[in-house]
């Protein structure tokens, strides 16, 4: 990029500006805006594709600002041979695409805002990029490429506020924050995961329209979660979020947990061990959240023996909680379920002390089913205190077990065991219709099969078993 336009009036031109110089524009994205500009049109390089290129990061994809409305930008995109395109966002002005294996999104020049009380924004067509770049959030993000003269577009001094690492809304932030609420949390999300500071008169607008939160939907607040979540200090804004009080509007489940001892000898609350959990787990959405609920209900479920605090059945509650919580984010079904599994059977790795049976290992891994793998990571990540010999012994038993689980799945596929009899079967046995005899006989069975005590292809023993099982019961 050739040089830097309009810095208002600011006369920097330190070794940042000479960076800027040294950004280039891949070639394959310069023979798309050369071939799209023929239309005519007008076509910028925006938001955080810019932003992480002058921050010297690979953008993982390439925003752009266009004069066509979304029907136009479609059509063209077609012409020019364009894959995958998708119109999801037509309504916000947003045409996807995929150019030469790059994955583009360009939006209509728009500004929108929300009612009082409304969940969607009004989107309104903009007609150049100056009123775009005025409408964005912050002025990190309000930046563009002109690819006719090679130069940057800056009338709101974001690259100042990128070389002073600081977020800074544009223009009035009271202004910017009733237009679309959600900005307060991608400013702490940016903050954070960035490592930049929010400028005071930004943060104090954040405290002002915290209330404002509520109107936005709840999937626009998880896809949001989302990008905190799995950055990679995600602790970071979920500080910000407990400082600014935000976290009161989409987590307020977490509030309980702050300055709550739970271990008198190491001087550690629930928050903080939450914390320093949720930035040891790997990057895996499931996994951040069952860091951030894991110990959720330890509040509900504490109790006070002499010196030690105890929290019988907090790993129940939790996952209980954990459903609510993401039930209200309105995350999918297979996700909360997930999620709640591992919240409820993330103590039974840290109890293993090599005395289950062979019979207690195979239920729970039937148990725990596709969040095994899972599991082993998690309890890594909830090993936080600074007794070096009980975490030594705590990952000793985990590789144990993990051993134990190995050879037994090699003498046999435990998640294919059944009941040697299944419903029908038994139905036809003993002539009797469905009911809950059934499920009690078939996990009699299934426990013999478990306990090797009853191989599964042997359907003679396990109907007289049934019989004797089903006579006991009676009497």
């Amino acid at each position: 990029m050739a040089n830097s336009d309009n810095v208002t009036g600011r006369n920097y031109f330190s070794w940042f500006w000479r960076l800027l110089m040294t950004v280039g524009v891949p070639n394959w994205l310069k023979e798309f805006a050369r071939r799209y500009r023929e239309h005519p049109a007008e076509l910028y390089l925006v938001g955080g594709a810019l932003r992480d290129q002058i921050l010297g990061q690979d953008p993982k994809e390439w925003d752009m600002a266009t004069s066509l409305k979304p029907s136009e930008t479609e059509k063209l995109l077609k012409s020019l041979g364009a894959q995958n395109i998708g119109t999801i966002g037509r309504q916000f002005g947003t045409i996807t695409a995929q150019i030469e294996n790059h994955r583009v999104e360009i939006t209509t020049f728009r500004g929108e805002s929300y009612s009082s009380d409304s969940r969607k924004p009004e989107v309104n067509w903009g007609t150049d990029i100056n009123e775009d770049l005025a409408r964005r959030d912050f002025t990190i993000n309000a930046i563009a490429y002109d690819f006719v003269r090679d130069r940057l577009i800056d009338p709101h001094s974001g690259q100042l506020d990128l070389n002073h690492k600081v977020i800074r809304a544009v223009g009035n932030p009271l202004d910017r924050f009733d237009e679309d609420p959600l900005r307060m949390l991608r400013a702490l999300r940016f903050a954070a995961v960035l490592g930049f500071s929010i400028d005071q008169e930004t943060y104090n607008a954040v405290i002002a329209r915290r209330e404002r939160l509520a109107i936005v939907s709840s999937e626009r607040i998880a896809e949001e979660l989302n990008r905190a979540l799995l950055s990679p200090q995600p602790s970071r804004f979920v500080r910000l979020s407990v400082e600014s009080a935000l976290v009161a509007y989409f987590l307020p489940e977490l509030i309980p947990t702050i300055d709550l001892e739970f271990d008198p000898a190491e001087h550690k609350d629930i928050y903080e061990h939450i914390l320093a959990v949720l930035d040891k787990t790997e990057p895996k959405l499931e996994l951040r959240w069952c860091a951030l609920l894991h110990d959720i209900a330890k509040p509900l479920t504490r109790k006070k023996n002499g010196g030690l605090y105890s929290f019988h059945g907090h790993e129940n509650v939790g996952a209980k909680i954990a459903q609510q919580v993401l039930r209200r984010l309105k995350y999918p079904n297979s996700f909360v379920d997930y999620v709640a599994k591992l919240v409820r059977l993330h103590q039974r790795l840290p109890n293993y002390n090599g005395d289950w049976s062979d019979g207690a290992i195979r239920r729970f891994v039937r148990e725990a089913g596709e969040t095994l793998d899972d599991l082993f990571s998690f309890a890594e990540a909830d090993v936080t205190g600074s007794n070096l010999k009980k975490i030594a012994s705590y990952r000793q038993n985990r590789q144990a077990l993990r051993e134990r689980i190995d050879e037994l799945e090699h003498q046999a596929q435990i998640a294919k065991i059944t009941s040697p009899l299944d419903g029908n079967e038994l139905m036809a046995i003993f002539k009797r219709p469905a009911g809950p005899w059934l499920g009690e006989v078939k996990k009699y069975l299934l426990d013999l099969v478990l306990d090797g005590k009853l191989k599964q292809a042997n359907k003679k023993t396990a109907t007289e078993l049934a019989r004797k099982y089903l006579l006991k019961k009676q009497k």
